[in-house]
């Protein structure tokens, strides 16, 4: 075994270089780490770096940036960093705040008056500020696939493409990772600096840092690492989105980046940003957010307790992945990049178990509840059957729904196959009971159920400890008789995703005894049971939230006899 992986990784020379004697343990168990990680989930490529009192102390390439020749991965191996990018996409706009050429706070039809998507009763696109954007707060759709790769499409394109979906939710509440937001962004970027947005990224941020081995697919950048998964080698998927997620690194200039971010925050000399706009960037600004799933700053998620705080960003594009996380009290940060997909749980693994060594955890990530406290588990109340049913109906999460129905003084939850008694603690608080056998309830004492009406939805919440977990907002049963003749099975016509699991196979179409609007979803490596919210007779939204194929609009059509469905962009026929 010794031998195997002697053979396997390529250690980088001068690795151990200039490293101060108190981090040597750290280093050395950091290189452990990684050798052992790099044969059990078969990663072909992989660098690191950690950075202490502002200073790299240890950094090191693993394995090979090109297996096939044996080119070996070193700190000057370029990969793409995925959606880090909105980080830098964030600086920028924050360049351009502090110079008053934009603000934050006004509305991002000030600074993109092309933005103009379809809008719902209570959901108006006036009130999407530059700032909800940044923060994924905004209300616009996830992401959009039509001609997303670099051969056919552009990142100017995409205010187009949102103009044909809708809205979502109101700004400011709900937390939905957007894609197609930080686009958005790069559109205002280019259109208020009157720069196009990768000549921005290399004159203010990529330049002034020395980062001269940085830039995008169009700029043809050496020592590029090939992309693995599945042990194979894929073809590079170039992505249009490149506000969002196209801009490569090598570990060394990634560094350079860090540090750079370090030394702004503590107020030192540096050329991309003042401490003032950084602080704010690396502060909280989402906790008014009613459905959230992570502390966020601007363009950045956040681990923050009462005593000290990181930001922390991870990356995926194709099959690359990259992950940073800073500790700007500490002036310290870590980086990982690999070329293969199953890499990337080890790389997050490695970033979030060094938070114990800065006074955090994993928890820190998560936002306080919205639910108020646990009631006695002993006080089981006693509600009438019209209180019971103000919960009744079908609640819609990213992969499937909940239908709740009224018992004898408790409320029956039935997913799928699996039925959980529901008994009340109070009006909108529930106890669980989960069936084991043919009749036995177990009580399930660490969790709760939570019902709350949130600007008109009425959500469904599981509580357990200090997590929450939305479960959807309830839905309106459809009109069967309206779109029963919609149903059967749609097959991909047209535009087709170039890589991975989001290579797409069809969508199947079917209505469920309750009344519940679903699409069977099949990519080439899953299927996906994503329940839909009709918005009128050509339009729907796929449910959820940051999960799976959640926060779409979903739209039907007849053309020349033939039915269609287009899903984010995605086409299918009948």
């Amino acid at each position: 075994m010794k031998l195997l992986l002697l053979f396997f990784l390529l250690i980088t020379p001068g690795a151990f270089a200039q490293r101060p004697a108190g981090h040597a343990d750290l280093a050395r168990s950091s290189e452990q780490y990684f050798k052992e990680k790099m044969a059990s989930d078969h990663i072909v490529g992989l660098s690191a770096a950690i950075i202490m009192d502002g200073k790299v102390i240890w950094q090191q390439g693993f394995g090979y940036a090109d297996r096939e020749n044996k080119t070996a991965m070193t700190p000057q191996t370029v990969v793409n960093i995925g959606s880090i990018t909105k980080t830098f996409t964030a600086l920028a706009l924050m360049q351009l705040n502090e110079q008053g050429k934009l603000d934050i706070n006004q509305s991002l039809k000030t600074y993109l008056p092309r933005f103009r998507p379809m809008a719902r009763p209570g959901i108006s696109p006036d009130k999407i500020t530059v700032k909800s954007v940044m923060t994924h707060t905004s209300g616009i759709q996830s992401d959009i696939w039509k001609n997303s790769d670099l051969e056919s499409g552009k990142y100017t394109d995409v205010p187009g493409f949102v103009n044909q979906t809708y809205l979502l939710y109101p700004a400011g509440m709900v937390g939905l990772y957007s894609n197609a937001g930080y686009n958005l962004l790069g559109n205002v970027i280019k259109g208020v600096s009157q720069e196009d947005y990768a000549d921005y990224i290399h004159r203010h941020i990529l330049d002034p840092l020395g980062m001269s081995h940085s830039g995008f697919a169009m700029d043809s950048l050496q020592n590029r690492s090939k992309i693995y998964a599945y042990g194979q080698n894929f073809r590079v998927f170039e992505l249009r989105d490149i506000a969002s997620g196209g801009i490569y690194t090598s570990l060394n200039d990634f560094t350079q980046y860090a540090t750079g971010l370090l030394k702004a925050y503590r107020g030192e000399s540096n050329a991309i940003i003042k401490s003032g706009s950084l602080r704010k960037m690396f502060s909280l600004q989402n906790a008014s957010v009613p459905i959230e799933t992570n502390k966020k700053g601007l363009g950045w998620f956040m681990f923050k307790n009462d005593s000290t705080f990181a930001v922390y960003h991870a990356g995926s594009a194709g099959f690359a992945q990259a992950k940073l996380l800073l500790i700007p009290d500490k002036n310290a940060a870590v980086i990982v990049m690999t070329n293969t997909s199953e890499g990337g749980q080890a790389a997050e693994d490695f970033c979030f178990n060094l938070l114990p060594r800065f006074g955090l955890l994993i928890s820190d990530l998560f936002p306080a509840p919205i639910t108020g406290a646990f009631r006695d588990t002993s006080h089981v109340v006693q509600l009438s059957l019209a209180e019971l049913k103000k919960h009744a109906g079908s609640y819609g999460k990213a992969t499937s729904y909940v239908s709740v129905s009224v018992g004898n003084n408790f409320l029956r939850m039935r997913e799928n196959d699996k039925t959980t008694i529901l008994k009340p603690l109070s009006a909108d608080q529930y106890l669980p009971y989960e069936i084991s056998g043919s009749d036995t309830l177990v009580k399930k004492t660490g969790q709760r159920f939570f019902f709350t009406n949130i600007r008109g939805y009425h959500y469904l919440i599981r509580r357990t400890g200090e997590r929450e977990y939305n479960w959807g907002y309830r839905l309106k049963p459809i009109d069967v008789g309206r779109w029963q003749k919609r149903t059967g099975l749609y097959r991909i016509d047209g535009y087709q995703m170039l890589i991975g699991d989001t290579k797409f196979k069809s969508v199947e179409l079917y209505i469920t005894p309750d009344r519940v609007l679903m699409c069977r979803l099949k990519t080439m490596g899953s299927t996906n049971e994503v329940p839909l919210d009709v918005i009128d007779n050509k339009h729907a939204l796929s449910l959820g939230v940051n999960a799976g194929f959640a926060g779409f609009t979903v739209s039907f059509k007849t053309n020349k006899g033939k039915q269609y469905i287009d899903f984010a962009g995605i086409n299918f026929r009948k």
